[in-house]
């Protein structure tokens, strides 16, 4: 107890310090427990909304989980055992499994066919062969409505005769009229006293339902309905009917789910039979149905990579935070130095002075470990709420669980804090009084990173492993492969806060010169404040090094983060946007005259029909241009397979007709990515109804140029003759990057052609267009779905593209570089304020003497802040002007390497680099701010100094 009060105590004398010292580790365990946390909770909510669009897609719960068992014996002991076995297995694996949450039980039962009898034959005619079989499913009666007739009675047999329900359907099939009675005589029946009587005519009380989810009653053509009750009392697995099958349908509730339920759901479609009957397989048929297993399959390979990538981006910022950590830990020993000197010069040993400080630290890591991983919790709902790059929107809170994997991650980050935190001490307790007073008397000698040259090893690796990538991504392009596997490495995100790291050593090297060269240079100009403090930062400037090479960390991988994920998102964004080609993209049905065998007769994307044109009726325009929030409307018609061909060569091209005024006010095209803006090509060709636009890569194949000729058609319609006006290498929904396509050899670039819509449908033929949209600037695209549903406007294509990239942004991949990078970008913010008053405020009062000293000679108090103020502008200015010049530097050199995070094929646009002047305006804003406060806080401590304490203090 009194080593802890002793602890307690000197923690006391150290607050400010120690406080600093848990703030990082409380970042440091909170970000790393927030990892498998984010990753749980992402891909929960990926895994809803994948299943959410496979309801809506399909129309099948994807909650449901059922399983038919088909008899293949008759062996009534041998199916007792079938059923108490599967019963059994049910109840214990799905019912009261408390993950699956199940809101549905469904249990089947159904017996073989029989043959029916009329009792009286006098008034029902015996002659038509009825066969009939009994079934039953659980909670049926709550599922249907009456079409005629009642329900049976609930205590059955009535007067011996079993009362039951069917279909109107089956009534027609068994020849049955509700009310008659039937008797059972069939040699697999042991009992010839059942008799039967129908009562009720029933249907689907809602066809919605996922009661009706395998299926429904519109084949129930043969099937006389009991209760379950009734089924299971009278008609028991050994008794006198043989059954047919048995079987169960449970609905849980998928928005519970987690990537661990969608894998066990996953391991019941693969194991459920084999374990549920074992060895009698060969007795019965099984057919396992989960409708929503195709949503759940890719989640195993989606947790292992954003695993990875999780890991990725946070090792460059808990690089930050141990950097932090070793710095105000060393602030913290350093104050302490005496002290330890003094311990070592009395006999106390090394390992008794660790052992205390590991206890102190120790205290510190508890207190960290018990309340880092909830902040961690808090952490990850602020990373769920990104839509871009520092952009929080109210998607709604990631529904965040702890989870044994959370503190097992938080326990590794509090033991690497302990151990990061302890480092200094190793270095200390080394130091007696004597190697204290000699390491006074060498404070000029160099420091240990300067003279094994650390900042040009670094360098080396960030380089190297640039080249690495660039070779691999050059592989990648070769073989035409997908990037993703190389996208989640650690290297691609740590070697950029190398060369941030080794690019600012090496600057913070040659700064003292630099402020030397300026002295010199005005050795006898500069005002007494001036000369003293460049004097100061040119001689001592190892002193400065920790704060700022910790700001060049912190704004270097602050400005490298921003500009990587504000790359992928306008990246991936503007890929959406190219492939769509406008805000909406639609068509209507087109009333046509083709055959009705004749398939994908409805448009040019189907097969064609040679054996006779097809005529089409084109629908009214207007009803497109008039809906509500539509601004522009323009007609695109697409060919994908038409023929292209010019002097002896031929080729199938992408045709695509165009209003050239509609189109360009219509379609998206990204800046920059033609020689001349989008709309000269436009106006190039508007004047003339033959003239064409090319692709580059049908330019390269035919042999191009303009002016050229060339016949444009299709099968089964007579080309025409057209003039190639100019070539372009990129043009809205145009992929020019080779692909393998029907009708075009492997690997051979996909070529267009652009010409007149009009021109087309007068020289080939009219053919179904699409009608690209342009909405007014916040349009409500549900009211537009409406009204087209008002006006009874039939479609057969709907692609909207403004909600495609909404839907982009809740990528797992996109949302972990948005949120992890975001988050990033601000705890380094607070981080790095942090230590920057700490270190001022730390060195204000170690240098209290000297600057009393300063007032004591005569300086005065407006010379004596402006001595402090050119001096934090030499030493916080210079790390910040660094910081923003190595980032910006890794931002040009590295960001590019993150095209490997796309699939070649698919990188149209071209991927660029983008920076956004607004994050550097804001590392600007959060520097002058800490300037400002240490301004303050300088003001404060030289309003409160007295000069004859500050001469009293230097006698003693």
């Amino acid at each position: 107890m009194s080593v802890l009060i002793m602890l307690l105590r000197k923690m006391a004398r150290n607050r400010w310090l120690v406080g600093s010292l848990l703030a990082g580790m409380l970042c440091c365990i909170a970000l790393t427990s927030s990892m498998p946390l984010y990753k749980n909770a992402v891909l929960r909510y990926m895994l809803v909304q994948d299943l959410d669009r496979s309801y809506a897609h399909t129309g099948y719960h994807p909650g449901v989980i059922s399983i038919d068992i088909g008899m293949r014996t008759d062996d009534r002991k041998a199916q007792k055992t079938i059923v108490e076995r599967y019963e059994s297995y049910w109840d214990a694996v799905i019912v009261r499994n408390d993950r699956l949450n199940v809101q549905l039980d469904q249990r089947v039962m159904e017996t073989v066919r029989f043959a029916l009898t009329p009792v009286d034959p006098t008034r029902i005619d015996p002659d038509p062969k009825r066969s009939a079989k009994f079934a039953a499913r659980s909670g049926l009666e709550d599922k249907v409505r009456i079409v005629d007739g009642r329900l049976p009675e609930k205590r059955q047999p009535v007067n011996g005769v079993y009362e039951v329900m069917l279909t109107d359907a089956a009534l027609s099939e068994l020849n049955m009229l509700l009310g008659q009675e039937f008797r059972i005589e069939d040699p697999r029946v042991s009992r010839g006293d059942i008799v039967i009587r129908p009562v009720a005519v029933i249907a689907e009380h809602d066809l919605n339902d996922p009661y009706w989810s395998r299926s429904n009653l519109q084949q129930e053509r043969n099937t006389l309905f009991l209760a379950e009750e009734v089924f299971r009392g009278s008609f028991p697995a050994d008794g006198p009917i043989v059954y047919g099958k048995v079987g169960a349908l449970a609905v849980t509730d998928y928005t519970a789910y987690d990537t661990g339920t969608a894998a066990f759901v996953l391991n019941l479609k693969g194991k459920m039979a084999a374990d549920m009957m074992g060895n009698f397989n060969y007795s019965v048929s099984t057919s396992v149905w989960i409708p929503g297993s195709d949503a759940m399959t890719a989640y195993a390979d989606r947790e292992m990579t954003l695993r990875n990538l999780l890991l990725s981006l946070n090792v460059p910022l808990l690089i930050l935070i141990g950097f932090y950590l070793y710095m105000v830990s060393g602030m913290l020993i350093e104050r302490q130095q005496a002290e330890i000197a003094v311990l070592r010069s009395r006999g106390a040993s090394r390992l008794h002075i660790i052992a205390i400080y590991a206890m102190e630290f120790g205290l510190l890591t508890a207190a960290a470990l018990a309340a880092g991983p909830w902040i961690g919790a808090a952490f990850t709902r602020v990373l769920g709420s990104t839509g871009t790059f520092l952009n929080f929107v109210d998607r709604g809170a990631l529904s965040v669980e702890m989870t044994a994997e959370s503190w097992l991650y938080a326990g590794m980050a509090a033991v690497f804090a302990w151990g990061v935190n302890l480092t200094p001490v190793l270095t200390a307790t080394r130091v007696t009084i004597v190697d204290q007073k000699r390491a006074r008397a060498r404070e000029g000698k160099r420091p240990a990173w300067m003279t094994f040259g650390l900042d040009v090893i670094l360098i080396g690796l960030a380089f190297y492993g640039y080249w690495l990538f660039t070779e691999r991504m050059k592989d990648l392009v070769k073989l035409g492969l997908d990037g993703k596997s190389l996208s989640a490495d650690p290297l691609l995100y740590t070697v950029p806060t190398l060369f941030v790291l080794g690019a600012g050593l090496l600057l913070i090297r040659i700064y003292p010169l630099l402020v030397a060269l300026i002295y010199r240079i005005g050795r006898k100009a500069w005002p007494p404040q001036l000369y003293s403090t460049l004097l100061l930062v040119s001689r001592r400037n190892r002193v400065y090094h920790g704060l700022m090479l910790f700001l060049v960390l912190t704004i270097g991988t602050g400005v490298y983060n921003a500009n990587a994920a504000r790359t992928i998102n306008v990246n991936m964004e503007d890929q959406v946007w190219y492939a769509g080609g406008a805000d909406i993209v639609l068509r209507q049905h087109w009333v046509n005259d083709a055959p009705v065998s004749a398939p994908g007769a409805g448009g040019p994307s189907g097969p064609a029909v040679v054996s006779s044109r097809i005529n089409y009726l084109e629908p009214p325009f207007e009803l497109i241009e008039s809906l509500p929030g539509v601004r522009r409307a323009a007609k695109v018609f697409k060919r994908e397979d038409a023929d292209a061909w010019f002097g002896t060569k031929s080729g199938k091209v992408t045709l695509m007709g165009i209003e050239t005024d509609a189109f360009g006010e219509t379609a998206w095209m990204k800046d920059g990515l033609l020689p001349h803006h989008f709309y000269e090509y436009l106006n190039l060709i508007a004047p003339d109804p033959r003239a064409v636009l090319v692709s580059r890569t049908a330019a390269e194949y035919f042999g191009l140029a303009s002016g050229d000729p060339i016949d444009i058609g299709w099968e089964g319609r007579r080309p025409t003759r057209l003039t190639v006006y100019g070539v372009v290498d990129y043009f809205p929904s145009f992929n020019p990057n080779p692909t393998a396509a029907q009708g075009r050899p492997s690997g051979q670039a996909p070529m267009l052609v652009v010409a007149h819509l009009d021109t087309i449908q007068q020289s080939i033929g009219l053919e179904p267009y699409d009608v690209w949209v342009k909405l007014e600037e916040g349009a409500d695209r549900q009211a537009l779905l409406d009204a087209i549903t008002e006006r009874n406007i039939r479609l057969e294509k709907f692609e909207d593209t403004v909600g495609a990239v909404a839907q982009s942004r809740l990528d797992p991949f996109r949302m972990a570089v948005n949120g992890v990078m975001s988050l990033g970008f601000i705890v380094s913010l607070i981080v790095s304020f942090i230590g920057f008053m700490l270190f001022w405020l730390l060195s204000l009062q170690g240098r209290m003497l000297q600057l009393g000293i300063y007032r004591a000679m005569g300086i005065s108090f407006r010379q004596l802040l402006g001595m402090l103020v050119v001096e934090q502008l030499l030493t916080t200015g210079a790390g910040f002007l660094i910081g923003l010049g190595t980032g910006l530097a890794a931002g040009r050199i590295f960001v590019p390497l993150l095209k490997l995070s796309f699939d070649p094929g698919k990188i149209v646009p071209p991927f660029e680099v983008v920076a956004d002047h607004s994050d550097i305006i804001r590392l600007a804003i959060v520097t002058a701010v800490m300037l400002a406060a240490a301004l303050l806080i300088l003001v404060w401590l030289l309003k409160r100094m007295n000069i004859h304490q500050a001469v009293k203090l230097g006698e003693d």
